[in-house]
């Protein structure tokens, strides 16, 4: 059983807000998940010398890098030109896959009247990109990305996020969606719920186990 299902979440609690991350929550894949041709070590690249690099990923998701200054690094080591790379990892965030069961909670939970928040460390290509190209801002009330905000931090953003919403949202009546220890562990320390999310059939049964059906 999931460590995080509370003794305290309760079907009668109120929840008016449900805030999701994206990466490995709502989205299941890896970004620039696309190989151009005649390069196949492409993937190698961006994640030895990418996203395995905190020098460089860091300031891209505190804003204080862009695309273009990925594409530079990332032309260092393939043999395209700049303006190629950006392309080629612009159409890879075209193609993203999602997680289903968290997807389908989030239309859920909008339809219900629930407000619904996306809060993601991101980079300015999910701007540009991810929202539009899959209709993100359809399924959600607000989205916060830590690159408009030159802030990593999320306990950061959440409150940001309350007050946009209005109408009484705070911690004490939201719910977190979100993979990883560290976020799910602050949101519950600041008053909130939260549920670590690992996969689809284990969010599928806490969502069974807290009668969410019988929620208000």
């Amino acid at each position: 059983m999931n460590p995080l299902i509370y003794a305290d979440f309760s079907p009668k609690k109120s929840i008016k807000c449900v805030v999701f991350d994206f990466g490995f929550t709502l989205c299941k894949d890896y970004y620039f998940n696309i190989t151009p041709p005649d390069h196949p070590d492409w993937h190698t690249v961006i994640q030895e010398h990418i996203f395995q690099e905190p020098s460089i990923v860091d300031p891209w998701l505190k804003g204080d890098l862009a695309i273009e200054d990925i594409a530079r690094v990332v032309s260092g080591y393939i043999p395209m030109s700049v303006a190629s790379i950006v392309a080629t990892m612009e159409k890879g965030c075209m193609q993203l896959q999602f997680n289903q069961a968290v997807w389908d909670f989030a239309v859920a939970q909008k339809s219900a009247g629930r407000k619904t928040a996306l809060v993601t460390g991101n980079m300015d290509v999910f701007n540009k990109v991810v929202v539009p190209a899959h209709r993100l801002e359809s399924l959600f009330d607000i989205i916060l990305n830590t690159a408009d905000f030159h802030e990593i931090r999320k306990e950061f953003l959440w409150p940001i996020a309350f007050e946009r919403l209005g109408g009484g949202i705070g911690y004490a009546n939201s719910l977190l969606i979100e993979d990883g220890e560290t976020e799910p562990a602050k949101f519950r320390e600041l008053g909130g719920l939260a549920y670590q999310y690992q996969n689809d059939d284990l969010f599928l049964d806490w969502l069974e186990a807290v009668h969410w059906s019988e929620q208000p």
